[in-house]
């Protein structure tokens, strides 16, 4: 239980290598026979404590990884993130729909608009900035489909749109964190589209923006995080199962290129 205890206290200090500083106290302690041992064992002692603080905190330590729920958690870093996210999504919707008029003849250009508006950037990185991107996108799409419900239409008009906000939400909570696992981590839209042109759309101008658009993201569209990847495109844009979600060429040639310097470039409001 002794060593139990020592590993308690090292665990809460891990930047200073006490476990190191551990193991030279013994050391000068104890003699080489029973060093070697006691060692090791001082040594599962921490890395079970690590492994449970793992457990209990996903982005602890580089053991886990960020889900929609590590965004929940109250009084977290990611839980502060994504509500910081929502107030600028509910916002920069708000600000341009009025400036629009508020006129339903008018709103295909609020989701337009939106998606070329550069996204905020959070004050810090890691797990409140993933979150951050949670709830800026999440606030998107809950404004536009407020927007879309007041005016009585019951489906998304803009595909390119849709899949360029999601891309982005992707990408920035993907760089913030080194990747994420959850194919979800960013929410569906609420509603559909209007027809299967605008999936196709949705669906070419996600895999550019995150493939293409943003240089940073290519990393977490392939190898470890394609399934994640491909996932999200389905599931963000109501991909059929029996579609391929890269198609040959990435569909670059269906969608114009934009610069990926308008990811993360907007002041926090």
């Amino acid at each position: 239980m002794g060593l139990i205890r020592q590993a308690q206290k090292l665990d809460g200090s891990l930047n200073s290598n006490p476990i190191q500083e551990f193991i030279m106290k013994l050391n000068t302690t104890l003699s080489p026979k029973i060093l070697l041992p006691l060692a090791l064992a001082a040594l599962s002692a921490a890395a079970i404590l690590l492994l449970n603080r793992a457990h209990a905190y996903p982005n602890s330590g580089g053991f886990g990884y960020v889900t929609r729920q590590t965004c929940y958690q109250p009084g977290s870093a990611g839980d502060r993130g994504r509500q910081m996210g929502l107030r600028n999504g509910n916002r920069l919707v708000s600000s341009v729909w009025q400036r629009l008029g508020q006129t339903c003849d008018r709103l295909d250009h609020l989701a337009r608009i939106i998606s070329e508006t550069p996204l905020a950037r959070p004050y810090m990185g890691g797990e409140f900035a993933a979150c951050f991107y949670l709830g800026y996108t999440d606030a998107l799409f809950g404004g536009l489909e407020s927007a879309y419900d007041r005016c009585q239409i019951r489906c998304f008009s803009e595909g390119t749109a849709i899949g360029r906000i999601s891309a982005e939400g992707y990408c920035s909570a993907s760089i913030a964190v080194g990747g994420l696992y959850d194919p979800g981590f960013i929410r569906q839209p609420g509603l559909p589209f209007c027809g299967q042109n605008l999936v196709m759309g949705c669906k070419s101008q996600y895999v550019q923006t995150a493939t293409f658009d943003i240089p940073a993201c290519f990393a977490y569209t392939s190898g470890a995080f394609e399934q994640t990847f491909e996932n999200s495109v389905r599931q963000d844009c109501f991909v059929p199962s029996d579609v391929p979600i890269r198609d040959r060429g990435y569909g670059y040639s269906s969608v114009s290129s934009e610069s990926s310097s308008r990811v993360a470039s907007a002041p926090l409001w």
